[in-house]
């Protein structure tokens, strides 16, 4: 997509954003860039839902004293990626390293979700709380960068036309 495109998307993600439509308005929004419905899809629910997923990152921080871990919950449904599935039901403080990589979305169309508890609500489950990152986690994405990570996203410029490229920059 070239600079213009990307600004119609970018500007119809804020709105649903902002103003919290659906993907049918996303959809009409970018219809003439988006011909794909399933690409659609993917950029809609990526970005809306890694906006939701940044704030309830700096939530969960706001009240990590209260609620210092959080249990992973994937959908697990026919549609659940197998290394979703595998982290279903995880639970991790708040303070791992688990979360800098996997607080949902995670990935691409993740539709998982991390669920906050108090060390009451963790005890009175019966819930083990993990401490080391086990080396059969399944590896995050790398194009991907997760809600809990703070390295702000940088456009590959040299994907575009240098003309373009340097008026981005």
């Amino acid at each position: 997509y070239g600079a213009d495109e990307l600004q119609v998307v970018y500007d119809a993600c804020l709105t649903a954003i902002r103003e919290g439509t659906t993907l049918a308005d996303f959809v009409k929004a970018a219809a003439d860039i988006l011909e794909r419905p399933w690409h659609r899809e993917t950029v809609f629910r990526t970005n809306v839902l890694s906006a939701y997923g940044r704030g309830h990152w700096q939530q969960a921080q706001e009240l990590k004293d209260l609620r210092p871990y959080a249990r992973y919950s994937a959908v697990m449904d026919g549609r659940t990626r197998p290394s979703h599935a595998a982290l279903h039901g995880l639970v991790y403080p708040l303070e791992s390293p688990f979360w800098q990589r996997y607080w949902p979305p995670w990935d691409y169309n993740c539709r998982c979700a991390a669920i906050t508890l108090s060390q009451g609500e963790v005890e009175a489950a019966g819930l083990t709380v993990q401490t080391d990152m086990t080396p059969d986690l399944p590896a995050p994405n790398a194009k991907f960068t997760g809600p809990a990570n703070d390295t702000p996203w940088e456009p590959d410029y040299q994907k575009y036309p240098p003309a373009v490229a340097t008026k981005l920059q």
